[in-house]
């Protein structure tokens, strides 16, 4: 039984039908057997009572468990509904005289009807509103579905990405491991020849060739009769600063 409030509010049912035959038996004059009277009236009576007493107990329980205001507020109402019409009945009892004679009154008599339907109409109310509580309408259902859904959705983008990370971090350790491994690279020293008249040298051939050609001239100017010996010349890193700072100056 997923949902008792559902089977608990038709209670009313059991309990309106057999007055509601009675009465309508009245109207139309007719008679009815005091066996069949007390047989309705016991079964009217039974089913409002099993209607009040699960209604209280499935809403109490509804309560509890779900902490609800509404809920509690309306359980309190049937209590103290239930407890001012019990009141009656109990004097009765304790006397030993008809309800309708502690009553007194025909205004006390249909405040206490009305009491009765207003109880059972509490009761069935509570008990249907308590099933949409604890059952809920199915959006906080879907709602977690939803939520469940977009985080295995993040869980995959996530893999996906520490997957791709993994996969650049692995190229580039083979990639800086193949550099290490790799010979390196030398850059191959000049080897043109200075100029065999001033000694100068620099890195690009071109230049000393320009510059032995100048060199050349000048001493042919000059009226030089022959070329000086050339001097030994020192080709290092030193030696090649040095000659250009000298050919700059």
């Amino acid at each position: 039984m997923n949902r008792p409030g559902r089977w608990i509010s038709l209670f009313p049912i059991l309990a309106l039908v057999p007055r509601l035959g009675l009465v309508v038996l009245a109207a139309d004059r007719q008679q009815v057997a005091p066996e069949t009277r007390a047989i309705l009236y016991w079964s009217s009576s039974a089913a409002l009572a099993v209607l009040v007493g699960l209604a209280e107990v499935y809403v109490g329980i509804a309560v509890v468990s779900r902490r609800h205001a509404g809920l509690a507020t309306l359980w309190v109402a049937i209590t103290v509904l239930l407890n001012a019409l019990i009141v009656p009945l109990s004097v009765s009892g304790l006397e030993a005289v008809p309800v309708w004679e502690i009553l007194g009154s025909r205004g006390l008599q249909v405040a206490w009807g009305a009491g009765l339907g207003l109880l059972s109409t509490l009761c069935v109310c509570g008990c249907l509103w308590a099933d949409v509580v604890r059952e809920g309408s199915g959006l906080p259902e879907a709602y977690e579905t939803h939520l469940l859904d977009r985080l295995a959705e993040e869980e995959g983008r996530r893999s996906t990405l520490e997957a791709e990370l993994a996969a650049l971090q692995r190229d580039q350790r083979e990639a800086e491991q193949a550099r290490a491994s790799a010979p390196a690279v030398v850059t191959p020293v000049p080897t043109h020849a200075a100029c065999g008249l001033c000694g100068y040298w620099h890195q690009d051939q071109r230049k000393v060739a320009g510059h032995i050609t100048q060199c050349r001239r000048r001493a042919a100017r000059e009226g030089m009769a022959g070329s000086p010996e050339p001097q030994p010349v020192e080709t290092g890193p030193a030696a090649l600063e040095l000659q250009s700072r000298d050919a700059d100056s």
